[in-house]
């Protein structure tokens, strides 16, 4: 599995953490969730959000952030977790130690969210402004059958990481 349908496959579940223990959102496209890192108005998401990524001038978001993805040089990145195991380090730091994990670049992290809620969002105004509710709704159940095909997957990684861990 790629790390895109990895990504994909956690929407709306897997969840970002500092190292200092500090929630850093769910990774989730849903623009309207107050704990998305895509919401662009919540503190999580927002590029003034204490909690963000996104901010720049923050420790979590800035280029010089003691815990942040964007410091290149940061030895405590945030981590993705998934069914309460840890599974991918965000940083751009690609020296940083990553004890096994797989390193994902921040903003590829925040496309890929910020695509899928432009293609939910796309899927929904094609069924109001053009009436082919038909199509959308083929559309949504194939996305649901791949979200299916690749949570079971991760289940199974998921399994596999926990028992390196123990």
């Amino acid at each position: 599995m790629s790390i895109l349908d990895f990504l994909t496959a956690i929407n709306g579940i897997g969840q970002l953490w500092a190292t200092d223990g500090q929630f850093l959102g769910l990774l989730s496209s849903e623009r309207n969730d107050l704990n998305s890192i895509n919401n662009p108005y919540g503190i999580y998401g927002s590029q003034n959000g204490l909690y963000s990524i996104r901010n720049s001038h923050g420790i979590y978001g800035g280029q010089y952030g003691l815990y942040s993805p964007y410091n290149a040089y940061c030895h405590n990145p945030p981590i993705i977790f998934y069914v309460g195991q840890p599974a991918i380090i965000v940083t751009k730091n690609v020296y940083a130690q990553t004890n096994g994990l797989t390193r994902v670049d921040p903003d590829l992290l925040l496309g890929v969210y910020a695509q899928n809620g432009c293609i939910i969002a796309g899927l929904s105004a094609s069924v109001v402004t053009t009436g082919q509710a038909d199509v959308a709704q083929a559309q949504l159940e194939a996305l649901t059958r791949a979200s299916q095909a690749n949570t079971d997957m991760i289940i199974m990684a998921g399994q596999f990481t926990s028992a390196l861990f123990h």
